[in-house]
């Protein structure tokens, strides 16, 4: 193996400065262009016209909730069960369930749990908001006294389906 002697590195040495004094002498003369884009404006979109609703659910019936999101959003569903008046019966956490965009869109999707499906009767919660930072949301809704979710007379079930 043979070094570089001295009498040779001496114009490589200097070779190599004068490119990084002509490279910094360029970006003096013509400095690089750099343009940061402008941030997307927030769009808030307009309210949608007024759908026609079912009344609320005469019978105040307990069953399934089925849920269907019909934006171009991903949806988180938040399901509050109240706690009924029983001995034993602690206080349950929030439930949620996250929706792709369209997921379960035309039919809905039943919420279940690992344990079975979910039950919701007159007097639980629902809430829907957006997770894409678009400040969307629908509800709070109480199963029962607001017109989402509507009791489905055909499959004897809660329904909600998310509109754009």
């Amino acid at each position: 193996m043979q070094f570089i002697k001295a009498k040779q590195a001496y114009p490589l040495l200097a070779g190599a400065g004068l490119a990084l004094l002509g490279l910094w002498l360029w970006q003096q003369v013509w400095p690089p262009v750099r343009t940061v884009p402008e941030p997307l404006p927030v769009v808030i979109p307009p309210l949608p016209p007024k759908l026609p609703l079912p009344a609320p659910n005469p019978e105040a019936r307990a069953g399934f909730l089925r849920v269907g999101n019909r934006t171009d959003r991903p949806v988180r569903v938040i399901v509050w069960v109240r706690p009924q008046p029983a001995p034993n019966l602690t206080t349950h956490e929030p439930l949620h369930w996250d929706f792709a965009p369209g997921e379960g869109g035309t039919g809905g999707l039943i919420l279940s749990l690992p344990e079975g499906q979910v039950t919701v009767q007159p007097g639980d919660v629902v809430f829907a908001f957006a997770t894409d930072g678009s400040r969307a949301y629908w509800g709070p809704n109480l199963v029962g006294e607001t017109p989402a979710p509507f009791w489905d007379r055909d499959r004897q079930e809660w329904s909600a389906i998310l509109q754009p």
